[in-house]
């Protein structure tokens, strides 16, 4: 393992409150639970972000995806519906970028 991973693993331990010696291995159990309560706030937010994103774009949910019903038929634009699923998949792939930034930055900030 490189220098630079091995002081960034030992930030991360230290931010967690986890000190590591040749003899000894000290937890402060405070830091690591505050450590872990942030990353949990982190993410609690990203959530609730996610969840007014989808509340608000429900309403118009079976348009978005290509869906009309009536009493005698279904139909389903597939071109539609695959944009939809496009956009799903790149919001959730920003989502965990965004959630793994974040707990890049909190690492950095102890």
């Amino acid at each position: 393992m490189s220098n630079k991973n091995n002081e960034e693993n030992q930030n991360i331990l230290s931010d967690m409150g986890i000190d590591v010696s040749e003899d000894k291995i000290a937890i402060d159990t405070s830091k690591t639970k505050d450590f872990f309560g942030n990353i949990q706030q982190q993410i609690k937010d990203k959530a609730q972000n996610i969840g007014q994103n989808i509340q608000e774009s429900s309403s118009d949910l079976a348009h978005n995806i290509g869906l009309k019903v009536d009493n005698e038929h279904i139909e389903v634009d597939l071109r539609q519906s695959r944009s939809f699923i496009e956009e799903i998949g790149m919001k959730i792939e920003h989502f965990l970028a965004s959630l793994e930034k974040s707990v890049e930055d909190f690492a950095k900030k102890k």
